[in-house]
């Protein structure tokens, strides 16, 4: 029984087996191969335009690169010149030493200044806590010429022997409260030409007794405004001109 159904088996499988290779199997050749694939992986026309343009693009390019490549090396067997600082334009030279870089003069503490009247040199502190500048006077009288109100004192220059007597227009009066004292001063302020540096101007100055002051004349924030900056690190940074 065992040997029956073993050959009835290999009977099936032999049948099975005659019918491979068919014939689209044996028709295959090398040929129709090669023809397939030709047909299937081909291009399209304007694929193959777009790529040719492509390779003449990278041509380019690449014989740009190798030009300025070309011109680098010969740049670098160049000499290397000395190129000349640039020379500043007008408007961008230095300022002189007693000069900020936005124009405005610069004074020390304490300062030379020539007053007119009298005509004389003073040694002046500058004093950027107060607002009006003062000079130191004695023996001051109000009084009235033609109409007009007039004062009367002696400067003090800071030298007893050379106190000046003078008489000037009085400008208006100022109340001024004492720090340590609770009474109020008046005092009369009058206007002197005051010359420091380069600045030129006229200023106003209160009248009061500073004989016990280093300096005679103390200068304010009304005459440096918007036209000087202090360095209190300096001193007399701008000397007595001899041409007035």
């Amino acid at each position: 029984m065992r040997t029956h159904a073993l050959f009835v088996a290999v009977v099936v499988l032999l049948s099975g087996c005659s019918h491979w290779p068919g014939p689209e199997h044996r028709d295959v050749t090398l040929a129709g191969v090669e023809s397939l694939i030709q047909t299937h992986c081909q291009l399209p026309e304007e694929d193959n335009e777009a790529l040719t343009d492509l390779k003449t693009a990278m041509a380019d390019q690449q014989i740009t690169l190798l030009s300025m490549q070309s011109r680098l090396d010969k740049m670098a067997q160049r000499p290397v010149s000395q190129v000349p600082p640039p020379t500043p334009a007008p408007g961008c030279l230095p300022a002189p030493a007693n000069y900020r870089a936005d124009s405005k003069l610069v004074v020390g503490a304490t300062e030379w200044v020539f007053l007119s009247p009298p005509g004389k040199y003073l040694s002046a502190r500058v004093d950027t806590g107060a607002e009006t500048s003062s000079i130191s006077a004695t023996n001051i009288v109000r009084f009235e010429r033609d109409g007009k109100r007039w004062v009367s004192f002696d400067l003090d220059t800071g030298n007893a022997d050379n106190d000046i007597h003078l008489e000037v227009p009085l400008e208006r009066n100022v109340l001024i409260r004492q720090a340590s004292f609770d009474d109020v001063d008046r005092r009369p302020v009058v206007v002197f030409d005051v010359k420091l540096g380069s600045l030129h101007l006229p200023t106003e100055f209160t009248l009061a007794d500073r004989s016990r002051m280093s300096y005679p004349v103390l200068l304010g924030r009304s005459f440096l405004k918007d036209m000087a900056v202090v360095d209190v690190s300096q001193e007399f940074i701008h000397p007595k001109s001899k041409k007035r």
